[in-house]
C-alpha cells in the first residue's frame, strides 16, 4: 500500500482525533498536542563485518516555532489511554518512515517503547502494533523493541512473553553498572545495550545468547575498545548521527531482508 494511502488509513483509524499524520516530501511527520513529530534514524553497525544491519529510531520533537523540545515527550500524556495512543503514534511514524526507504534500507528497525505504555495495556502486548506493521509491509520479526532495564520490575510479567510470542526481538538498555546485568540477562533478551564496553559484561551476555550493543560510540577509542571486547553491534555519532534518511544496507536490486548472517548470531 502506498505511503499516502497508509497515512489516510491511520488518520481515519484515529477516532480519538488527537493526532494527525501528514506527508513532508517523501517523509511522514505527525502533529500531536501542538508539537510536530518526525523520525530520525541512527545506523546500527555490526562490528565484526563493519556493515549496517539496522537503524535505531529517534523521535524528533519540535514546538510550534520549530524549536527542538527536550525531555520525556510523554509528559503531555495525562491519562493512560493518552499514553498508549502517543506511544503507538510514535512507533507508527517510525514504521512509515522506515517503509518509505526500503528500496535501499532493510535490516531491523530498533524502536524504544515507553514503560507507561506497557503498564497501561492489560494484555495481548504487541498485538495492535503487529497489525500496524502488517499494514506497512513489516512484521514483528523486523522490529527490536528497546526497554529500560531499570523499569523491568514495574512491568507486568506477561508483557515480555507476549512480545516474544509474536516474534518481536527485545533489547534491554542498561547503564554502566554491572550490578543490573544478572537480572537483565535472566529475562533472556535478544540484545543488551551497554553504555560502556566491559569485557566481563560482554562475556556474560554472550553466555546467555544475547547480542551486545554499545551505545553512543563517539570516538575511535570507543570503537577500538568495543572491537577488542567483542561487542557485536554499536551506534553513536562516530558511526552516524540520527538523520531522516536511513543509511543504505543493501543494493536496490537485492531483497532488504536476505542477509545470510543475522546480527543476533555470532560465528
Amino acid at each position: 500500500m502506498p505511503v499516502e494511502d497508509l497515512i489516510r488509513y491511520f488518520n481515519l483509524a484515529d477516532t480519538a482525533g488527537e493526532a494527525t499524520l501528514y506527508a513532508v516530501g517523501e517523509q511522514v511527520a505527525a502533529w500531536h498536542a501542538g508539537r510536530t513529530l518526525a523520525s530520525r534514524f541512527a545506523p546500527v553497525v555490526e562490528l565484526r563485518r563493519e556493515c549496517i544491519v539496522g537503524h535505531r529510531a529517534v523521535l524528533d520533537i519540535r514546538d510550534a516555532e520549530g524549536n527542538p523540545v527536550a525531555g520525556d515527550p510523554a509528559v503531555v500524556c495525562e491519562s493512560e489511554a493518552a499514553m498508549v495512543h502517543f506511544d503507538r503514534l510514535c512507533r507508527t511514524l517510525h514504521a512509515l518512515n522506515f517503509l518509505a526507504q526500503q528500496r535501499s534500507t532493510g535490516g531491523f528497525l530498533h524502536v524504544p517503547i515507553h514503560p507507561r505504555h506497557i503498564r497501561a495495556v492489560p494484555n495481548q502486548h504487541g498485538l495492535v502494533y503487529e497489525a500496524i506493521l502488517k499494514r506497512c509491509g513489516l512484521a514483528p520479526e523486523d522490529i527490536v523493541l528497546e526497554l529500560d532495564a531499570d523499569e523491568i520490575d514495574t512491568l507486568p510479567g506477561s508483557a515480555l512473553a507476549s512480545y516474544r510470542q509474536r516474534g518481536y526481538r527485545l533489547a534491554l538498555r542498561l547503564g554502566d553498572s554491572p550490578l543490573a546485568l544478572p537480572a537483565a540477562l535472566a529475562l533472556k533478551p535478544d540484545m543488551v545495550i551497554l553504555a560502556l564496553a566491559d569485557r566481563g559484561m560482554v562475556a556474560a551476555a554472550h553466555a546467555t545468547g544475547a547480542a551486545v550493543v554499545l551505545a553512543d560510540v563517539a570516538h575511535g577509542e570507543d570503537y577500538r575498545n568495543a572491537r577488542q571486547d567483542e561487542v557485536d553491534l554499536a551506534y553513536g555519532p562516530l558511526l552516524g548521527e540520527p538523520a531522516s534518511i536511513c543509511r543504505p544496507t543493501h543494493k536496490a536490486v537485492r531483497n532488504p531482508y536476505n542477509s545470510a548472517t543475522s546480527p543476533f548470531e555470532r560465528p
